[in-house]
């Protein structure tokens, strides 16, 4: 038993390294002189992007496994995403040190942000419930404190305050869903959940399962778990917005992506009908609340969760598609940069201007053509509009809705996709096409990891589109073992 242990443990590589980095920043963080704790976070997004590269790299050398008695699924599609989830912490990083910087806990906050990201990444692996429900508590803790970071923050206060409410009772709520799980099947594992789980009482079933839903759908910001979502990123500091906006979501929607189809094989009790469902309300929902915005920040936040909706049609084409998986997949990768892309423009206005409203960005063409093309990059890669990688991305959803025989399900996606160009536009319009107004710019320094966040992630955007095939073949072999 302890050989096969120490066997496993280049498995682990990936994740041993960010549990190391969350542990080492906290110890850099007592020693490293306040002047110099970006240090710190420059450690830390060192520490992100080594663990992304060993995902890679025992992906590729060392192949899929199951490890720790299949607690772990170190397989195709945990390994992606654990190598998207450290490039995106980096990103987030990067683009949270001008706004950090000289804070009284500024080390603190870097090791927060690597245990949420340790969190996020055990999830997408986690093949047992109560590993489930230990990394969902960690995310979640992690979360709630990173959102009230700025502690004279009226707003901030706030908005994690309403993060922790929401996410106290929707984890709790997911973790007496596991305790019924568990009563009905004697079994954690969700290897061992699936061969009993179908044949417990319907009523049970389907209580149990929505318990389930209801928890990692609030991670994910799926309606009508969305409540949190436009008032933690406007209260919350933009960069940990931002990191929101990509990283528990792409946690909370692949662990539903594992888990559903583990313990509820063959579509048991029709959970795709139920997901697919809940896809087109979050995208309805999502679309048509960001029409009257015109705080771009909560714009976003409603476009995120938008984009929940168009990412769940991948989970909702599981079992009736193999494209499902690797529709889904695609799109984490492009929604992640595209996304971090759009908040790091709206992270510079804010630092400019010290606002983040629509009227702030008039005239920016004019400012600072290089932020707008990444902007408008970004904004309509979020549309869809090719060659982009949100193109691809819708396309690849669509075609495995249509698949799966959820064709109403891409024509409703279809028809959001259109409603989504009207807010977009609206930001897009004034950057592009309005004089720059006569309201005063604040002098900032410029920040190179900033800087050098919007320009890689900008790029990426036009990257993923355009160079879609190799990322295409990435995600057919993103496979899970045993699903």
């Amino acid at each position: 038993m302890e050989e096969r242990t120490i066997a496993e443990l280049p498995w682990l590589a990936p994740i041993g390294v960010l549990v190391l980095t969350a542990m080492l920043a906290v110890i850099l963080a007592l020693f490293v002189a306040r002047g110099r704790q970006g240090r710190v976070g420059a450690f830390v997004a060192g520490g992100h992007l080594l663990a992304a590269g060993l995902a890679v790299w025992v992906w590729l050398d060392l192949g899929p496994s199951e490890v720790m008695e299949g607690t772990v699924m170190m397989d195709g599609l945990g390994l992606a995403m654990v190598a998207v989830l450290g490039v995106a912490g980096a990103v987030g990083v990067a683009m949270a040190r001008p706004v950090v910087a000289g804070t009284d806990r500024e080390g603190e906050f870097y090791a927060l942000l690597t245990a949420a990201t340790l969190a996020s990444a055990v999830l997408v692996v986690a093949a047992d419930i109560a590993l489930i429900s230990m990394a969902l508590g960690m995310l979640s803790l992690t979360s709630f404190v990173l959102t009230g970071y700025l502690r004279r923050s009226a707003r901030g206060n706030e908005a994690s305050l309403k993060y922790y409410i929401y996410g106290s009772v929707s984890g709790a709520a997911m973790v007496y869903g596991f305790s019924w799980w568990f009563g009905l099947t004697g079994e954690t594992s969700l290897a061992g959940i699936g061969e009993r789980l179908p044949e417990a009482p319907t009523a049970a079933l389907v209580g149990s399962t929505a318990l389930v839903v209801l928890g990692l759908g609030y991670k994910a910001a799926l309606v009508p778990f969305h409540f949190w979502t436009p008032d933690v990123y406007d209260g919350a500091p933009l960069p940990v917005a931002a990191y929101l906006s990509v990283l528990p979501k792409i946690a909370g929607l692949v662990a539903l992506a594992r888990v559903l189809p583990a313990a509820l094989p063959d579509d048991a009790a029709g959970w795709s009908v139920a997901i697919a469902a809940i896809a087109a309300a979050t995208m309805t929902l999502g679309n048509l609340a960001a029409l009257r915005q015109r705080n771009v920040v909560r714009l976003l936040a409603y476009s995120s969760i938008a984009q929940s909706g168009y990412l769940l049609m991948g989970v909702a084409a599981l079992p009736g598609s193999d494209q499902g998986l690797p529709a889904l997949v695609y799109y984490v990768i492009a929604y992640a940069v595209t996304n971090l892309a759009a908040f790091a423009v709206v992270l510079a206005v804010q630092r400019e201007r010290g606002s983040v409203d629509v009227s702030a960005f008039a005239g920016l063409g004019a400012r600072h053509p290089w932020w707008t093309v990444a902007l408008v990059l970004s904004l309509l890669s979020l549309v869809g509009i090719p060659p982009l990688g949100g193109f691809v991305g819708k396309l690849e959803v669509f075609t495995a809705a249509i698949d799966a025989g959820q064709a109403w399900l891409a024509v409703v996606a279809v028809i959001n996709t259109v409603i989504s160009l009207f807010y977009y536009l609206r930001v897009i319009a004034p950057t592009v096409l309005q004089a720059e107004d006569e309201a005063p710019i604040s002098p900032v320094r410029r920040s190179l990891p900033l800087g050098g966040a919007l320009a890689a992630t900008a790029v990426a955007t036009i990257a993923v589109g355009v160079v879609a095939e190799p990322l295409l073949r990435l995600a057919e072999a993103a496979t899970m073992l045993g699903g």
